[in-house]
């Protein structure tokens, strides 16, 4: 009963969370398109895709797989934060694409068909979610020869960015990521397998003041696990830190990694 009360709560801190900056989020976030060419590459033999962004937010990824598979793919946008399906219709839309439907529901329970998807996907999200109960749904969802990608930051690559080494607890208090091992142990147990994987660092530059602002802005949802004086204080530890390590606070240079996973049904 507490794995569970603990699950919800922090659903509910993160449906409040994504709510309150849906109208920002585009601007703080980094899309790196490094995995949506990689998907392509792994679907380039398909005439017709079906697929599903899961957990979507406002878009920034579902526009970008759109872009690079065109007109044979039909994507279904699903989110449970009905101001973030907002922002992403409007985004879409903006963007002169039609191929794609909007469905608000829960990653736990998909309001998709069985066996239907060709191509489910989700971008930096998982940890959002009931790693099990999503994964039985994909399961379901997926046809047989179908393909899932999963896109996520894994604990250690979280400590070794500029926000895990520099910004007092963020790699702490940041307790839903998995490390590899969870990952493969929660896909095998769902009768799934790992087909391939692919670790992506992306060189990122920055000034002091935009990190500061992306930060106060929950550029990461982790921020909003902060207690507000725990928050304060620890910002102003990193930017003690920040200028300690660095000597150009104009162009502050550091790695982020990701990993991709493909996965298919056993």
């Amino acid at each position: 009963m507490t794995q569970n009360r603990e699950i919800a709560v922090s659903a509910n801190s993160g449906l409040k969370h994504f709510s309150e900056i849906a109208s920002k989020y585009r601007h703080l976030r980094t899309t790196d398109l490094g995995p949506i060419l990689h998907i392509q590459n792994q679907l380039h033999n398909k005439s017709k895709i079906i697929m599903a962004d899961v957990g979507c937010g406002d878009g920034r990824y579902s526009l970008e797989l759109l872009k690079s598979f065109g007109e044979k793919c039909y994507l279904h946008c699903i989110d449970s934060n009905e101001n973030m399906l907002m922002h992403l219709k409007e985004y879409l839309k903006e963007n002169n694409t039609m191929n794609f439907c909007v469905r608000p529901g829960d990653a736990n329970k998909l309001p998709l068909e069985n066996e239907s998807m060709d191509c489910i996907v989700t971008f930096n999200a998982i940890h959002h979610f009931d790693i099990q109960r999503f994964l039985a749904e994909v399961f379901g969802c997926l046809k047989d020869d179908g393909k899932v990608f999963v896109y996520t930051r894994l604990r250690n690559q979280n400590s070794r960015n500029i926000w895990g080494q520099y910004f007092p607890l963020f790699a702490d208090i940041e307790n839903r990521l998995f490390e590899f091992y969870e990952l493969k142990h929660h896909i095998q147990k769902t009768g799934m397998r790992i087909d391939h994987t692919k670790v992506f660092g992306h060189h990122r530059t920055s000034s002091l003041y935009n990190l500061v602002e992306k930060a106060q802005n929950h550029h990461y949802s982790t921020f909003a696990l902060y207690g507000n004086d725990a928050f304060e204080k620890s910002l102003e530890a990193f930017k003690q830190n920040i200028q300690d390590n660095f000597e150009d606070l104009e162009k502050i240079q550091w790695q982020d990694e990701n990993i991709l996973l493909q996965i298919g049904k056993e």
